[in-house]
């Protein structure tokens, strides 16, 4: 197990997806954190950030430098960074930071938007590789040491039963849950079956910003969200309401129709009605993708 320090980049592991919570011996449970995947490397001298998608993060989270002073050797550890807003965590706010690429820009941002590091697994301690190690062996070194509270760094709470704690996560509108093989080695370079992703599709309520037709009447909406003054598109939904919710829905749209787009991100798609964000629609939705868009929304309701 013992070898070189692994320079980044390195294809974190991932879960595959499982449509129903389960309870499992073999498994422990873990809360799926909306946020951005950050794998942390310390040499021993320098603490570099590399995202799922092998891009270096380090500018942009200059907190996690404090991995150096809680580390008396080189480590390689998995997480994912979030931030809140409301109490829980935020995938839009957290992207505020993610896209970043100022030193400057950023540190002005680091107590309007501050994050936490929500640490679930390491693969490199003490010179060693030890993503051979079971994962409980793993757990136990990560608990070593994260054993004291140490802002930004959180360690992922563990629990045994995968069913009750995806109705807690329900509940909160939480991501999801993880499942993982308690003897489960850290393989790098994708998903694996011995990690198990139960998506909760949580709520989100949204103001129409346009509407694309069919014919006469709408066919989708375009949604967005403010974000502090900011009217963000996050994406387009056309499925959840019957033929007769689009014809009069389209009525009330047309009546608040305005020549230009209210999204300071407008979509690139022609044969839009843009309108004035005034009226919300509640959407279910499967996860936001990296791009801050919503994946799959549905509109479960109409608020007028």
């Amino acid at each position: 197990m013992s070898g070189a320090f692994p320079s980044p980049p390195i294809t974190p592991m991932e879960p595959v997806k499982r449509e129903t919570p389960f309870d499992s011996q073999e498994h422990v449970f873990q809360v799926k954190w909306d946020g951005v995947r950050i794998l942390a490397f310390f040499n021993g001298t320098d603490v570099t950030l590399q995202n799922r998608r092998l891009h270096n993060r380090t500018v942009q989270y200059p907190e996690l430098q404090a991995l150096s002073r809680l580390s008396k050797h080189p480590v390689v550890i998995d997480g994912e960074v979030i931030a809140l807003k409301d109490g829980k965590p935020s995938f839009p706010t957290v992207m505020r930071r993610d896209r970043v690429a100022s030193a400057g820009t950023v540190s002005s941002l680091i107590n309007v938007i501050p994050i936490s590091y929500m640490v679930f697994d390491i693969l490199y301690y003490h010179h060693q590789m030890i993503t051979n190690l079971p994962w409980h062996k793993r757990h136990e070194i990560l608990q070593d040491l994260f054993s004291k509270p140490a802002d930004p760094f959180h360690l992922v709470e563990n629990f045994t039963g995968g069913i009750a704690l995806f109705k807690e996560v329900q509940r909160m509108g939480l991501e999801g849950v993880v499942a993982k093989v308690r003897d489960s080695q850290y393989i790098p370079g994708g998903k694996s079956r011995l990690w198990q992703k139960i998506k909760n599709r949580p709520l989100l309520t949204c103001l129409i910003g346009g509407f694309t037709k069919r014919g006469e009447n709408a066919n989708s909406l375009l949604l967005g969200v403010f974000d502090q003054d900011q009217f963000l598109y996050v994406g387009r939904a056309g499925s959840g309401l019957k033929e007769d919710q689009w014809v009069s829905l389209t009525q009330v749209l047309l009546k608040i129709q305005t020549s230009s787009s209210p999204f300071v991100n407008p979509p690139k798609k022609t044969g839009i009605t843009w309108v004035k964000p005034v009226h919300q629609v509640i959407v279910e939705y499967a996860e936001w993708t990296e791009e801050t868009h919503l994946r799959s929304p549905v509109i479960k309701q109409v608020l007028q």
